[in-house]
Order: structure tokens, then C-alpha cells, then sequence
């Protein structure tokens, strides 16, 4: 781990660390601790943070017979870097024609016999041309470095093993300062045939960083350069790996087979990650980063970095010579290094090496999620792994043969979204009014920012729609959608990506007539002696609405009268009271009231009839007085006053 030295019972604020630097860099071997002299208490200097430990730990080892610590065969395999050919397959994708520049602060004295012994230990070619340089330019190099020296070590011969047809150029900034390091940066990206920059340092954000943003980007006149940064090893997010111009690399555990095959991979507890203080969000992650809408996220990539898979170097600069190396570190000079080889593809293509904010970052965020593996797993103890896009893995590590033949062509087309589960309802035939639809997208962006629309395609004839309880959105992957009239009914949803791009998928639902109640008319009336009153049963379905086909009913009375099998009353002869109509079907009932009466004299009785027929006229007209003077009573009660 890396940590800065400053005053004591001081706590420096939260940007004060701008004007130093530390190497990204960890390793295992027997503990060494450099020597600390007074100016490490001031601010302003960077302790280098290489940790060695114990030889005793676990740690991956190499092909039997070479040295501890993964080999260059070994990852050149997991991450497919052995795949990598051009112009079908008769030349090897290996950097040739290219320039990875490596920045560093200090001199590590024996950094070319160090790479000799790398090389014919692993059976590597020398690099065409090595040359170290200080930040000038010059061949007066600069004091050496222990710690410095041991990440000299690992990002020269790791670079070098991944990209071998590559040229290396180092660069040794006098001091770990951001005025020396930077002056080292804007030498190298001058510098004729440079097209990748691998930067394995860096430190906590300062508000002032988007000043140096400048300086990692391609000089007016000169090919195209990417530059690639650590994201750091304190799980948290650091500059420069944080400038939008700058490719992030973010830390993985690697696993693999005795073969060298990739097995698989979690997230690194210590990766660095996060979400910028000071960076605005470039437009190349809009769209794909979803964890903010405003500023810079990091890292973009990642590659291995933990101690449990840890890669072998050699390092005579105080060390007795192999040491296994871990951190993010690592993985910058060897994205550096397929950055490289991508360069190679597209000058035999006929095209220039990328420019890494414009071409090599856009590109990256544009290419399939099956060019990449997928962390999902593990945690940076600040934000966790997970399917996409993520702050601690980024988009994933990667397998190199995809990502450089995407690199090469610098794809301008996106692709498509894919069913990856058909359209479907929980029920196809619904007696209800509701039924749930669910689909499935895939997509080689960002799954989780695919939105779902849903629409009726066809539906019976004077229906009213169908509503839906989400939509247009990522969530209406599944919805619950309920009905308003019976019929069949056809469902297509459209899955969209962020590109715009879309693909569709349709499901048919029948939706039955149930029944559901009875509407039984009149629901009440009135009759005299002897006289008939219809009654009509209609059956409704879960709409209320009339259904089609009737059911046979069954009629029943309670009281006096009689009712026929068709739901006509009959009143009695004589006298006044009420009766009760039933009809009944499929389990339901429905009821309705009727009274009856005698039906008022024409006139009153001549003199001559009996004294019965004069009474029923009295209680006839009586009945109906009474019924007169209940209204007026009514009327006059509630007559507004003047």
C-alpha cells in the first residue's frame, strides 16, 4: 500500500496532495523498507509505497521451472493476447512499429540488464530499441530510487511482455513533483513515433487538476497518443487517471487454470474508484455510466492487480532479483501495451494511431460488453462490482483479441438490443381484467439503461385500451396491464439501448367473457290485482358489460303471485302486499321487489251496489288521499320560506 508522510498531527485536506506523486506499485518478498531522511516528514515529497511481504504467502506460480508469479505466457493467454493477429492471421498483433512511452519519477541504474534477464528467462525478444531518458530529453539521469525503481521494473517488463515488437522509450522525471512529472509527460507525448503513454502513479484529487488535463492529449501535429493511468490502489478515486483525457485502469483477482486459461475474476479490494470531485462527466460515458449524470467516473477498465495473483519482475536496484508484483500498476503498462498493438492493426489498415480522448476512450465505451469480461462480483470497500458498468472494475478487463480488432476498426455503428426472453403474459387466457407481461433485453452497452415500451398492436373493435401499470422504462421489463373490455388482444414492447437502437417482441392475450353479475330490470315495481309485470335478467360480464351468449335462467318467487319460467309475475286477485323475484345461473343470483294492489274504481259505485264494493272504493280512495296529503306534507315541508 502507498501512503504520503507529512508533519505530524496534521491532516492534509482534501486536494492538498497535488504537488506529489507516488508510484502505483506493490509487490511480495521478504519486507524492505527504504530509508526515511527528513524531508519525507515535509509536504511536497512522495515516499514511494512498493509493500514487499513475506515469501511465504500465497501466491500464483509460474510454468513449471520459471520463477514465482504469473508469466507473461500465462496472461498472454488469460486475456487472449496470443489471439491477436492481422491481414488473416499472417502477422502476429505484437506492437510492432509502435512507441510505448513510460513515465516514472527517478532512475532505476539497472533497468536494461533487469530486462534482459526478464526477457531471456521468458523467452522474449528485446525490444527493438530501449532507450531511458530524463525529463528532458537528456542522458543525465536522474538519482535512483528504490521504490521508483521497483515500478520502473514492473511497468518496463510488463509492457514490454505483453506488446514485444514494441519500442520503449522510459522517462525519469527528476523527483516525484507534478511540475517534474508533467514536464516528463509533455516531453514524451513530443516525442516522433510515441502513440501510448502508460502512467503508474498518481494521487488524491486537488481542485486545480483540470489544469494538467492538457497535457494528456496529442500535440497539434503528431499522431494520435493514448494515455493510460492506474486508478490507483487506495480504493478511492485519484488524478490523473480521473482526467477525461486519460484511459483509467482499475484492479481485478485473477484466476486462472494450470493451462493459463482464464478461470475468472472479482473485483480488488483495493481498487481505486470512484466518482470525480472536479471532472465533468465526458460525453464518451454518458449514457453507459449511470451511477452519476455529472461528473467524471473511474476507472474505465481494469486488469489484474492483487496479490493472489501476482506478477513476477526482476529487480537487482536494491532487490536480489525476482520479486512478484501487484496493484493497478500492473495493469496500465499492459493496457498500454494492447493500445499498442491496436496501433499496429490499424497502420497496416491504413489508418493513424488513436487519439486517446477523441478515438481510444469513445471506442472503448461504444464497444460490446462481450468484448470485455464482466466483473460482478467483489467490492473496493466503497462501491461494489456489478453486470455493466461499474466504479471499481469499470467496464471490465480485457479479452484483447476483441478489443483490439473493435480498436482497429474504431466501430462507428453500434449494435442492436436482442430478445433475450421472448415477450410473455403470466396468463394467456384471462377470466380476470388484469394479467402481468414480462420480456427480456440483452445488450453489449449497458443492460440495465434499456428501456421498455409497450403497446397494443391489435385489440377488438370499440375496445377501450388496455393501461398499463409501468412503462418506458427500465422497469416495464415487467408490468401489470389491465383490460377494459373482453377480446384478443396483441402486445409489442420495444426495447431500445442508449444508441437509439431497438429490437421488438410481441404476445397475444385472450381475454374471456366471465360472468361476473346479474342486472335484473325492473329492480322493482308495482302492479294491481290480477295484472302481470315482466322481469328481464341479462347476464354482465367482469366489464359490466352485457355478454353475448346468455345462460339459461332459473326463476323463483317468494310471496303471493306466481311467476313463469320466463320471469313474468302474476299478481293475486286480491288484496295489497309484496313479493320477491329470483333468478338465478351459473351460480349467481339476482333479486328484484314487487307490490300489488287493487286497481282503482273507474267512479264511484251507483246507489244500487253492495255495501262491499262501496267499501273497497272508501279504501281505494282513501289509500290514494293519504298518498296525496304525504306529498303535500312533503312539498310543504320543503318550500323555501319568502
Amino acid at each position: 500500500m502507498r501512503s504520503f508522510i507529512r508533519p505530524s498531527g496534521v491532516r492534509a485536506a482534501r486536494g492538498s496532495r497535488a504537488s506529489v506523486v507516488r508510484p502505483s506499485l506493490e509487490a511480495l518478498e521478504d519486507r524492505l523498507l527504504p530509508s526515511i531522511d527528513l524531508l519525507a516528514f515535509f509536504p511536497g515529497i512522495a515516499v514511494p509505497g512498493a509493500e514487499l511481504t513475506s515469501s511465504s504467502g500465497v501466491t500464483p506460480n509460474g510454468f513449471p521451472g520459471q520463477p514465482a508469479g504469473l508469466s507473461p505466457q500465462q496472461v498472454s493467454q488469460a486475456y487472449g493476447f496470443n489471439q491477436i493477429t492481422f491481414n488473416n492471421g499472417t502477422i502476429v498483433g505484437n506492437g510492432s512499429g509502435q512507441t510505448i512511452a513510460i513515465v516514472d519519477a527517478y532512475n532505476q541504474p539497472n533497468i536494461a540488464r533487469d530486462l534482459q534477464t526478464f526477457d531471456s528467462t521468458y523467452g522474449l525478444p528485446a525490444p527493438p530499441t530501449f532507450v531511458v531518458v530524463n525529463q528532458n530529453g537528456g542522458g543525465n539521469l536522474p538519482a535512483s530510487d528504490q521504490g521508483w525503481g521497483l515500478e520502473e521494473s514492473l511497468d518496463v517488463e510488463w509492457a514490454h511482455a505483453m506488446a514485444p515488437g514494441a519500442n520503449i522509450l522510459l522517462v525519469e522525471a527528476n523527483s516525484a513533483s507534478y511540475a517534474d512529472l508533467i514536464t516528463a509527460v509533455n516531453y514524451a507525448r513530443n516525442q516522433p513515433g510515441v502513440s501510448v503513454i502508460s502512467l503508474s502513479w498518481g494521487s488524491g484529487e486537488f481542485s486545480s487538476e483540470s489544469y494538467y488535463d492538457g497535457f494528456f492529449t496529442t500535440p497539434a501535429g503528431h499522431q494520435g497518443i493514448t494515455f493510460v493511468a492506474s486508478s490507483g490502489d487506495s480504493g478511492t478515486e485519484e488524478f490523473p487517471s480521473t482526467s477525461p483525457n486519460v484511459l483509467a485502469v482499475g484492479g481485478t483477482q485473477l484466476s486462472i487454470n494450470s493451462a493459463g486459461n482464464y478461470v475468472g475474476e472479482v473485483a480488488w479490494n483495493d481498487s481505486g474508484g470512484g466518482i470525480s470531485t472536479s471532472e465533468a462527466q465526458p460525453n464518451y460515458q454518458k449514457g453507459v455510466v449511470t451511477q452519476t449524470s455529472a461528473l467524471r467516473t473511474v476507472p474505465d477498465v481494469a486488469y489484474d492487480a492483487s496479490s493472489a495473483s501476482a506478477f513476477a519482475i526482476y529487480d537487482t536496484d536494491g532487490y536480489n532479483g525476482w520479486l512478484q508484483a501487484y496493484g493497478t500498476s500492473a495493469g496500465a503498462p499492459q493496457w498500454a501495451a494492447l493500445v499498442a498493438i491496436a496501433d499496429q492493426g490499424r497502420a497496416l489498415a491504413g489508418k493513424g494511431s488513436l487519439d486517446g480522448g477523441s478515438q481510444t476512450l469513445p471506442t472503448i465505451y461504444h464497444l460490446p460488453q462481450s468484448d470485455f469480461h464482466d466483473v460482478t462480483s467483489g467490492s473496493n470497500g466503497t462501491y461494489s462490482a456489478g453486470p455493466g458498468y461499474d466504479l471499481v472494475t469499470g467496464r471490465g478487463s480485457p479479452i484483447a483479441n476483441l478489443i483490439v480488432a473493435g480498436l482497429v476498426g474504431q466501430r462507428n455503428s453500434a449494435n442492436s438490443p436482442w430478445v433475450a426472453a421472448p415477450a410473455n403474459a403470466s396468463s394467456s387466457t384471462v377470466t380476470g381484467t388484469i394479467t402481468n407481461l414480462s420480456v427480456r433485453g440483452g445488450d453489449n452497452y449497458n443492460t440495465a439503461a434499456l428501456t421498455y415500451t409497450w403497446s397494443v398492436v391489435s385489440a377488438p373493435s370499440g375496445a377501450s385500451g388496455p393501461t398499463f401499470s409501468v412503462n418506458g422504462s427500465n422497469a416495464a421489463q415487467n408490468t401489470t396491464v389491465t383490460f377494459h373490455n373482453a377480446g384478443v388482444y396483441t402486445f409489442q414492447v420495444t426495447i431500445t439501448n442508449i444508441y437509439g437502437l431497438s429490437a421488438t417482441s410481441d404476445v397475444s392475450v385472450t381475454v374471456n367473457p366471465t360472468l361476473s353479475g346479474i342486472s335484473l330490470t325492473p329492480t322493482s315495481g308495482s302492479v294491481y290485482n290480477n295484472a302481470s309485470l315482466q322481469f328481464t335478467a341479462t347476464a354482465l360480464d367482469q366489464f359490466g358489460q352485457a355478454m353475448s351468449t346468455q345462460p339459461s335462467w332459473t326463476w323463483s318467487l317468494a310471496g303471493p303471485g306466481s311467476l313463469s319460467n320466463g320471469g313474468q309475475y302474476l299478481a293475486p286477485t286480491i288484496g295489497s302486499g309484496t313479493a320477491t323475484v329470483y333468478v338465478s345461473g351459473d351460480g349467481l343470483t339476482q333479486m328484484a321487489t314487487v307490490s300489488y294492489s287493487p286497481a282503482p274504481p273507474a267512479g264511484p259505485p251507483s246507489p244500487g251496489q253492495t255495501w262491499s264494493i262501496w267499501l273497497q272504493f272508501l279504501e281505494t280512495w282513501m289509500s290514494q288521499l293519504s298518498q296525496v296529503q304525504s306529498l303535500w306534507q312533503l312539498l310543504l315541508t320543503s318550500w323555501p320560506a319568502d
